[in-house]
This record gives structure tokens, C-alpha cells and sequence, in this order.
């Protein structure tokens, strides 16, 4: 995790810290919380003069990213579950809930979005930042969490569209799993985008511009991503049909060469078959040579079949196609 300068804030307790970086005006408690442990989430609550019933919304996984209003205060669930993410083994949860003036920031793990949030506020020189401002920040940073997997869910559509020597039904399985992670990712981004919407829908009329402008931006780029996403739900689909027209055109030419096969040795069915029934009066039956005269006939019908066949095909190429 990345450290604040000290000057940044107070800890409070192993889990709880006070945080005023440069330009923040309002209170702002930061809270880690632990499976089984609330009691400083609830003195935090308490502190800032949150209505306890925001506890349970607190609390309670939903697996998407969810937004509340309660009391003037308003909550903000971001949430990504590691199923929606490549290579990460914990998903990323950001819980803020904020006031006019004072902002609660809870997460189940250190995932470095309040550090790099607190960064960005201190780099806005000479600008007082209030919790709207905060909140896009936030919401910015979580969104960075998003594009290492839309960036790698590319590069694996590279390796299935490159990929020449791996067999057809690998390619498609592995193009299946990738469209399927990005149905995943696209699924949680959709809550995501509504929370942050009906969060902007509610500092329209209390947010200074330049939060306003922040919120618009974050939610500009959340659409964004959305569309990224989709571009790689497209293009995935693109590489499973292709796979499945070569596998067509394959199972296409293998039907072509068996009906070749079928149809030269249809007629030679017929004569060994003619030939082989146990009834008198049967052509060279007691002729000494009669077998090498029967394999001369079938050799004889199988070149006739093989020529009709020659012929008819370069007819059929050389016709010309309707438009």
C-alpha cells in the first residue's frame, strides 16, 4: 500500500485514520474494515454524525455498486468482485458516504484508491476541494482499477487471433472464456455507471462547477470503458464465429471428399455385389482369367466414374455466378 506523508493525517487506531491532505475543508475518517470487527465503523459513524441506520447498507455485500440516499447523507457502494477481474485473487470494494461536510471512506483491504485519491487532491494547487470534488477523485481511482483487465482481455484477444498452431476447438473455447469475462466485467460496470449517475443527479443542485464538472468527467469516462468493453465483446464474437465458419468449411470439405469417395465406389459396390450372388449362370464364372477380367471392368468403371466426376466439377467452376 502506498503511505501518506504524515503531515496527511492522524491514525486514530490500527484501523482507522483522520485524513486532511492539502485542499480537503471537511472531516474525513477513513476506515479498514475487518470481517467481524464494527465497532470502529460504528464510532466512526457516530463521530461524523451519520445515522446509525447506514450500517447495515455498510455491510451488506451486494456484488455490484449500488447508491443510497438517507437523511441528506448519501452513500456510494463501488464494488468489483474478483470474478470480474484478471489476475487479481480479491476484488476491490469501496464504500464513501458523505455529507456537506464530512466524508466516510470504508474498504475491506488496502487497495491504494484512498491514497492516490488524497494525491490527486493535493495536487490541485490553490483550490479548496469539498466531498463532491473527494468523491470524484474516489471514483476516478476505482475506475483505474478497471483498466488492467480490459487491457490484458485485449492482449489475450491478440494471442486467439494470432495463434495459428493451437487447434480449432482451444482457439474457441479460449475466445469463449475471454467473451464470457468480459460479459462478467461489463455486468459490474453497469451498476457502477448508475451509481455514479444518480450521485451526479443529486449535486446538481448543491455541487460548485467545477465539482460538477468532475462528476461529469467521471462518469464521461466510465461510459468510456463501457465502450471499450463492448469493442471487445464485438470483436470477441467476430473471432468465435470465425472459428466457427472454418470449422464449417472444414466439415464442409470433409463431407466434399467423402461423397467422392462414396460415389467412385458406389458403382464398384454394385458390379463385386452383382457379380458376388451364389446363382447360376454368373459372367467368367468358369473362365480362369474371369477374375483379373472383373478387377479390369471395376478398374475400368471406377477411372469412367472418376472422369464424369472431373468434368463435371470443372463445369461447375466454370460457371459463372449470379449476382
Amino acid at each position: 500500500m502506498k503511505d501518506l506523508p504524515q503531515e496527511w493525517y492522524d491514525q486514530i487506531n490500527p484501523l482507522v485514520r483522520r485524513l486532511h491532505p492539502p485542499g480537503v475543508e471537511f472531516r474525513w475518517l477513513d476506515v479498514t474494515l475487518k470481517d467481524g470487527q464494527t465497532r470502529d465503523l460504528i464510532d466512526a459513524i457516530e463521530e461524523l454524525d451519520f445515522p446509525k441506520s447506514l450500517l447495515e447498507p455498510i455491510l451488506n455485500e451486494h456484488g455490484e455498486s449500488v447508491r443510497y440516499r438517507h437523511a441528506g447523507v448519501s452513500l456510494l457502494r463501488l464494488e468489483l468482485p474478483a470474478e470480474a477481474l484478471l489476475n487479481e485473487p480479491e476484488g476491490y470494494l469501496l464504500v464513501i458516504v458523505l455529507a456537506e461536510d464530512r466524508m466516510l471512506t470504508i474498504r475491506k483491504r488496502s487497495m491504494g484508491i484512498v491514497e492516490d485519491a488524497c494525491d490527486a487532491i493535493a495536487d490541485v494547487e490553490g483550490r479548496q476541494i469539498g466531498t463532491l470534488g473527494a468523491l470524484a477523485e474516489l471514483g476516478d481511482e476505482f475506475l483505474d482499477r478497471i483498466g488492467p483487465t480490459v487491457r490484458g482481455i485485449s492482449m489475450l484477444l491478440d494471442d486467439a487471433e494470432n495463434e495459428v498452431e493451437e487447434s480449432r476447438g482451444r482457439r474457441l473455447d479460449r475466445v469463449t472464456v475471454i467473451r464470457r469475462s468480459l460479459l462478467d466485467l461489463d455486468r459490474y460496470l453497469d451498476p457502477l455507471q448508475n451509481a455514479i449517475h444518480r450521485s451526479q443527479l443529486d449535486a446538481t443542485t448543491k455541487a460548485n462547477p467545477l465539482e460538477l464538472e468532475a462528476l461529469r468527467g467521471l462518469l464521461d469516462r466510465a461510459n468510456w470503458i463501457e465502450h471499450r468493453i463492448h469493442g471487445q465483446v464485438d470483436r470477441a464474437r467476430v473471432l468465435a464465429d470465425r472459428e466457427h465458419v472454418l470449422a464449417m468449411d472444414d466439415l464442409a470439405s470433409s463431407t466434399f471428399r467423402l461423397s467422392w469417395i462414396a460415389t467412385i465406389f458406389l458403382p464398384l459396390t454394385f458390379v463385386t455385389g452383382l457379380l458376388g450372388i451364389n446363382v447360376g449362370g454368373i459372367p467368367f464364372a468358369s473362365d480362369r482369367s474371369g477374375f483379373w477380367m472383373v478387377c479390369a471392368i471395376l478398374g475400368l468403371v471406377a477411372v469412367l466414374t472418376m472422369a464424369v466426376l472431373a468434368v463435371v466439377g470443372r463445369a461447375n467452376r466454370n460457371r459463372p455466378s449470379r449476382n
